[in-house]
């Protein structure tokens, strides 16, 4: 995986945390001959598969990317015995649509310093 070509989309961490996600294999890249998007995520809890991010670049929004890389995520993480996934979205943003779609629900959200309400969400994860 190029470092430098994923540093310059996904600037929400820093470089040297970004590095550290893709030796631990915790980001899948969507690709089709080009980047389309990623999923990065940690473990809530260090038990729990969290979703810290899922982005799709704006020319592939709206094509299915986003709902069949949750799927194959989840698959991954039922496959390797994880029980539920849990991520969080802001309020301002469509996403939660698209989570409460693939079947998460709602369990909280807080409000960070500055920034808008987020919304905390949990799935059980069944065969």
């Amino acid at each position: 995986m190029d470092l430098d070509l994923l540093a310059i989309h996904d600037t929400h961490i820093p470089q040297e945390r970004l590095r550290l996600a893709i030796e631990e294999n915790r980001i899948l890249i969507i690709e089709e001959n080009e980047m389309i998007g990623w999923l990065r995520f940690s473990f809530f809890w260090e038990s729990i598969p969290f979703v810290d991010m899922l982005f799709i670049l704006e020319p592939f929004r709206g094509k299915q990317y986003g709902t069949d890389v949750m799927h194959f995520f989840e698959r991954e993480m039922f496959v390797q015995g994880f029980k539920e996934l849990m991520l969080s979205t802001s309020s301002e943003e469509y996403s939660q649509h698209l989570y409460l779609k693939l079947g998460f629900k709602t369990v909280g959200g807080f409000f960070p310093t500055n920034e808008p309400y987020e919304i905390v969400m949990v799935k059980e994860l069944k065969q």
